[in-house]
């Protein structure tokens, strides 16, 4: 009897952990039922019964929690009613389910993209040989409506006809394909958000920008959680997810009718540009024909030297001047001025329109009169960049 007793307390010693664990299985496994029995009573056949979601650990008697979450027990013809319970068990990690990615994209399952680097033609048939109606360029999104031996029928923008099904991609691919050709920006829901150097609170604030403000999504760096990796006017950095509206930019197909109208637009946009330009140039060409000498060395004056003190200023006019009196040069003020790049005169005729400050024009006297500040110099630059006489922020020679 006492080997027996010693027998069994050996075999429980060694078998302790598992006789344990099983113990608690059963128990809870107990506790389950009586909570399912009692709990999910319900006293009337017509009264509605509910569910609820329960997660439960991943365990080794995972199996058994399954089987009696899907039990339904009824007492022969008695009216009382036992409500499954609408229990969920999560498996470990290796037998979680990835999600499907064609769930993230639904809204792309019927999307067409042209893989290529400049259009792809829209055909009226499903045919090479058919007449081409419009293309859809790189960057345009449209929706298939219909699919044939290797040719996708196809809508976007006011173009309805047929690509070749070689050249594009769907679905996901093209979800894809935009991420990489597509611009995304991100627009600030907030004022004063900042942008800092890293997808952290804790890190640096490179900008803050006021809402509204558009930028440009960097797609080229670290995802992070929470957070949007953003560029503006040349700063990199990170801005909160939650305080942005993430928007990729894609485009339509255009038919041929509408590059033909678009092409003209811009064609006549650009003449009367180019025709407000002359007429912009004539203008100032008036203006500047219409001044005298002095209001054309004083304007040169002020637009090189406005800034430097007054002998510089007078530097300036004894250099144009030293040139029209060498012989190398033209003999004319206006010639020397607006001898090709020589003098900047791109704002002449709006500092004549405006007038020359009164410092500019006696500096023009003075030069006009035979005053050289410079010992007869033809020449100036920035100072340090040359040796010779400096007077102010230029040096003569």
């Amino acid at each position: 009897m006492v080997k027996f007793s010693n027998y069994l307390a050996a075999a429980y010693d060694k078998n302790r952990k598992y006789i344990n664990k099983r113990t608690m299985q059963s128990g809870a496994l107990a506790v389950a039922l009586m909570l399912l029995f009692t709990g999910a009573y319900t006293g009337a056949p017509e009264e509605e019964v509910s569910t609820t979601a329960v997660e439960v650990q991943p365990t080794s008697t995972a199996g058994v929690f399954s089987a009696v979450s899907s039990m339904e027990l009824t007492a022969g013809d008695s009216s009382l009613v036992y409500a499954s319970a609408d229990v969920t068990v999560v498996a470990s990690t290796t037998d979680q389910v990835e999600p499907d990615l064609e769930d993230e994209y639904d809204e792309w399952a019927d999307k067409v993209m042209a893989q290529v680097d400049d259009y792809l033609s829209i055909r009226s048939e499903a045919s090479s040989d058919s007449e081409v109606i419009g293309k859809l360029r790189s960057g345009d999104v449209a929706t298939l409506v219909d699919v044939f031996d290797g040719w996708y029928e196809i809508e976007s923008g006011n173009a309805h006809g047929f690509v070749s099904a070689d050249f594009c991609v769907t679905g996901i691919e093209a979800y894809e394909l935009a991420m990489d050709v597509c611009d995304t920006y991100a627009t600030t829901d907030v004022a004063g958000l900042r942008i800092r150097s890293e997808a952290s609170e804790d890190s640096s604030i490179l900008k803050v920008v006021s809402k509204g403000t558009k930028l440009t999504v960097n797609s080229d760096a670290e995802v992070v959680d929470g957070w949007v990796a953003v560029t503006s006017a040349g700063v990199s950095g990170y801005v909160k997810a939650e305080y942005v509206q993430v928007d990729m930019v894609t485009g339509e197909a255009i038919t041929l009718e509408e590059e033909a109208e678009a092409k003209a637009a811009a064609e006549e946009a650009a003449r009367q540009a180019k025709e407000a330009a002359a007429a912009a140039a004539a203008a100032n060409q008036s203006i500047i024909d219409s001044a005298d000498d002095v209001t054309l060395l004083a304007a040169i004056i002020q637009i090189e030297a406005g800034n430097e003190i007054y002998e510089g200023q007078v530097a300036v006019g004894s250099v144009v001047m030293n040139r029209v009196r060498s012989g190398s040069y033209a003999n004319t003020i206006s010639g020397v001025i607006f001898a090709k790049g020589q003098f900047a005169t791109s704002r002449m005729s709006s500092v004549i329109s405006k007038g020359p400050k009164a410092s500019c024009i006696q500096a023009a006297y003075d030069a006009l009169a035979g005053v050289d500040t410079t010992g007869g110099a033809t020449h100036f630059r920035r100072a340090g960049s040359k040796d010779g006489l400096i007077i102010g922020n230029h040096v003569f020679y």
